[in-house]
């Protein structure tokens, strides 16, 4: 009877310790799966119909597949307008659900001349602030906390952070900035949060003004791990990687090496408007971990497009909740990590060689995402994606 316990027990602790490294494999492995599951999106004419037996009599009669070269033109008119402003990343336009363009540009690595792909993976970099948002308005909807929380709960030797609440912090005016551009040592997540509160500064008189600080997200970062007792980077997979199933999604920190990664690349000088490909941008892996809820994720232009998407759609907040944290709080329009237009919403980044723009409609069914890793002053991506965006909602682009 001794011996039988003994063989329940062994069997018990090996049944346990399958389980909990499952979960373990899943959720540190999960960077290094390839983006090959697009299963909500389709490209337009995707269905292959068998053609009839051509005889003498239907051949007269077939007639020109006039919806396919009209999609062709505009396909390659679109190519050439990239072309002309010399974009280099991965392009992709959604209108009414349905992709109607999407195409990589340039190289992802010049030196084994790696194309970019329509799929290719890119930092998101400021982008990331929206989704840090959306974390912080899950924990409000759970009642963990109020857009009127003051950063004093948290925070308390922060200045003024009695009179800092949580929504002044998702606006960018709560007169938060930062005395330091972050620590040169490798620091965790828990000791970046503390190098923050060292060196934060805040000023009272600029309390109620917009300024673009992301030491507010850096911070919203920290606070959401208070609450769920659980690192940043936990929270950002089970709010998004794992429910929309982002195969093309992950910390920068963890990047695997893939034919869809990217490598940023930098401009040589202010006016450089064509792409040379001199020089390698090597990000401090310091400053991956500085980046703490601000700027420290890759995505595919697919991937991007279906968060932002999902997310209007109330998918993983409430449409209400959505419209409560995209109310502009200054004139600058921005609102919970995005600018607010009339058309719609647009996020930007920029960062490491990278930018990343994306503009998309209210009801998240038609966008622009424009990505690159040959980010060039003269030659911002967010100028070819607004004027893509307006064409789209307008009409222009069918």
């Amino acid at each position: 009877m001794k011996k039988r316990g003994y063989l329940y027990i062994l069997l018990a602790v090996i049944v346990v310790g399958m389980a909990g490294g499952f979960t373990y494999w899943r959720y540190q492995n999960h960077e290094n799966q390839a983006q090959r599951s697009e299963k909500k999106f389709r490209p337009r004419s995707t269905k292959v119909q068998k053609s009839p037996k051509v005889t003498s009599s239907t051949a007269s009669a077939k007639q020109p597949k006039t919806k396919k070269t009209r999609q062709s033109t505009q396909s390659q008119r679109l190519t050439n307008y990239l072309r002309r402003d010399h974009f280099v990343g991965s392009a992709l336009l959604v209108r009414n659900g349905q992709i109607i363009y999407r195409k990589g540009f340039g190289y992802a690595d010049y030196e084994t001349r790696k194309p970019n792909r329509a799929n290719s993976q890119f930092q998101i970099l400021s982008i990331q602030k929206s989704l840090t948002a959306v974390c912080v308005m899950k924990l409000i909807a759970a009642k963990q906390l109020s857009l009127n929380t003051k950063l004093a709960k948290f925070y308390p030797t922060i200045p003024n952070a009695n009179r800092i609440t949580i929504r002044s912090m998702l606006n960018m005016n709560s007169g938060l900035s930062m005395i330091s551009d972050g620590s040169t040592a490798l620091l965790s997540e828990k000791n970046v949060l503390k190098y923050a509160i060292r060196h934060v500064l805040s000023k009272a008189q600029s309390l109620g003004q917009w300024s673009y600080q992301p030491i507010n997200f850096v911070l919203l970062a920290g606070i959401v791990s208070k609450l769920t007792h659980q690192t940043y980077r936990h929270n950002f997979y089970q709010t998004f990687v794992y429910p929309l199933n982002l195969r093309g999604t992950g910390f920068v920190q963890k990047w695997p090496a893939s034919r869809y990664k990217t490598l940023g690349y930098r401009y040589q000088k202010a006016s450089q408007v064509v792409q040379t490909y001199d020089e390698r941008f090597i990000e401090p892996r310091a400053a991956m971990q500085n980046e703490l809820g601000t700027g420290q994720v890759y995505m595919s232009p697919i991937d991007l497009f279906k968060t932002e998407r999902d997310i209007l759609k109330g998918r993983l907040i409430s449409k209400q909740a959505v419209n409560v944290l995209h109310a502009p709080g200054s004139a600058s329009t921005y609102g919970g990590g995005v600018y607010n237009q009339s058309n719609g919403i647009r996020s930007h980044g920029v960062g490491y060689g990278y930018e990343a723009s994306i503009l998309i409609t209210r009801n998240g069914h038609t966008g622009v995402v424009l990505m690159t890793n040959n980010y060039r002053p003269a030659r911002p991506v967010q100028d070819p994606a607004v004027h893509l965006f307006n064409d789209l909602v307008d009409g222009k682009i069918a």
